[in-house]
């Protein structure tokens, strides 16, 4: 069986954004933080499209946002 591609959006008064896009987005500020992608064991992302924003949680106790559009 092939391996299925996946995509999923988010829109939201008339943008767009690809949630994988959210997901990377978060993962490059952590990095950018200067931390590892494999201190990562959980990441919680809640997102609130009338803020135009991600918040986040990592590993239960880090927090944190990105813009979604």
């Amino acid at each position: 069986m092939a391996k299925m591609k996946q995509q999923m959006f988010l829109q939201f008064n008339e943008q767009e954004v690809e949630l994988s896009t959210v997901e990377a987005n978060v993962k490059k500020e952590w990095k950018d933080a200067g931390k590892k992608l494999t201190e990562i064991e959980t990441l919680d992302i809640y997102v609130k499209p009338q803020e135009g924003k991600a918040y986040y949680v990592v590993n239960k106790e880090v927090e944190g946002k990105v813009d979604l559009f």
